[in-house]
């Protein structure tokens, strides 16, 4: 054979073993052993020049091999990353009951930091050390200064289904099982899960600062000041932030759906005309609140769920509106296939301005919680509960169950915001949510 250099290769194990030298072009004088187990090839190198040496070494690997065999042990070993793409695969065919781009973003972490270890010797310990890693932010991927125990517990979960997959495809023998309890002193105590939201007050607030932020940059557009600093660029992306925010606190749509959104994902449309096609017709005043009823949006949303339908309250027209209008200023193209919003993140822009409003952190006992751009979703979906609107056509319109939506917004309401809710009268109008341009 092409391998073998002339008169070096013999057998033993009762032939099952073939020991050789490569031929010359490999450029190695070790030896080296092949052999058949489980319907694959197996070479190894004995790493030594000596013959005797080596038919010893080569022989013990070989009987290793086979006594895993016996032991029901997993011969053939696949590395995390070899056996997460071929995961992937089977979630992209629908072979796998998970939601796709979640899972698959979360497992790109997983393999960033364990991609390398064998999946039949992973312990415990590996996955201890991935999560000081993920809170430490050591990896290469890493974009983001903390990690919070919900994220971390996540990872664990999707761990988890993908552990119970490399099972059953029998490229491991055991499940580790009770990942959160075993790797506690990793996670620490369970933070409460109540989501971070504006209240009215707030988001009014974040608005206004927003604002003056827009017009400071204004001011410095074109000026010698600005000299060596792009701030036509900077007042670009502080105006798309500014309607990012509205589109959000007006839809729910998680952040990545909402920088997922294309055009074509997005209908604009009028409520009288919705009517005149069924022969009905039907006037609105032009006061703010009877505007803001008029128009809505039906956003066809992309995010880590899947796909869903959302229905935008009037703001979000608006702020489509604003969004057009500002790329057309600024030449930039609004094909139906463009993004809406053409950025790979708000966070710097997003965390400055919450700083800046004196809205980044909410004490919460002795501790104090942090806001970030999820916090325009949990607005949305807490206005809509004291709207009295149900959790689950709030869950339906948001991508999620009815279920999250109790467990992690109304059942963490505060005392006075339930007494509102159950004994308020013809408030709804006055709790609508409002689009400031």
């Amino acid at each position: 054979m092409g391998i073998y250099r002339k008169g070096t290769n013999f057998t033993i194990r009762e032939g099952k073993l073939t020991i050789f030298l490569k031929d010359l072009k490999y450029k190695t004088d070790n030896w080296y052993g092949r052999f058949f187990i489980e319907g694959k090839q197996v070479e190894k190198s004995s790493g030594v020049k000596n013959k005797k040496q080596s038919i010893k070494i080569l022989g013990q690997i070989f009987d290793d091999y086979f006594s895993k065999q016996r032991l029901g042990l997993v011969v053939h070993s696949k590395t995390f990353k070899d056996c997460w793409k071929e995961y992937c695969e089977d979630v992209k065919q629908g072979t796998q009951s998970v939601t796709q781009s979640g899972y698959i973003q979360k497992g790109k972490i997983l393999v960033e930091i364990m991609g390398h270890l064998k999946v039949d010797r992973l312990t415990y310990d590996d996955l201890g050390d991935y999560l000081v890693k993920r809170m430490e932010g050591s990896f290469k991927g890493n974009r983001s200064r903390s990690v919070q125990q919900e994220t971390l517990r996540g990872d664990l979960r999707v761990f988890s289904i993908f552990d119970t997959w490399l099972v059953n495809k029998g490229y491991k023998k055991k499940k580790l099982s009770n990942l959160q309890k075993n790797l506690r002193k990793y996670l620490g105590k369970k933070e409460d899960t109540s989501r971070l939201y504006f209240n009215r007050e707030e988001y009014q607030k974040l608005l206004s600062v927003s604002k003056k932020r827009i017009k400071e940059c204004e001011d410095r557009t074109g000026n010698s000041e600005g000299k060596g600093y792009n701030y036509k660029r900077v007042l670009y992306q502080r105006r798309l932030l500014h309607q990012f925010i509205i589109f959000g606190v007006n839809t729910g749509i998680r952040v990545g759906g909402i920088l997922n959104l294309k055009w074509e994902d997005c209908k604009m449309r009028d409520k009288r005309s919705d009517y005149l096609t069924k022969g009905i017709v039907k006037n609105y005043g032009k006061d703010f609140f009877n505007t803001l009823d008029r128009y809505y949006t039906i956003n066809n949303v992309k995010d880590k769920t899947g796909v869903h339908t959302n229905i935008g309250l009037g703001g979000s027209y608006f702020s489509l509106q604003k969004v057009k209008e500002l790329k057309l200023q600024y030449g930039k193209s609004v094909g139906q296939s463009e993004r809406i919003f053409d950025v790979k993140s708000f966070s710097d822009g997003f965390n400055k301005l919450l700083e800046e409003s004196g809205l980044k952190t909410v004490k919460s006992g002795d501790r104090f919680l942090r806001r970030d751009s999820v916090s325009l979703r949990h607005t949305y979906i807490v206005f809509q509960i004291q709207n009295n609107i149900s959790e689950f056509i709030i869950g339906k319109n948001v991508g999620t169950s009815g279920k999250m939506i109790y467990e992690h917004y109304t059942k963490h309401l505060k005392s006075i915001e339930l007494v509102e809710k159950l004994t308020g009268v013809n408030k709804g109008r006055h709790l609508r949510l409002v689009s400031v341009k």
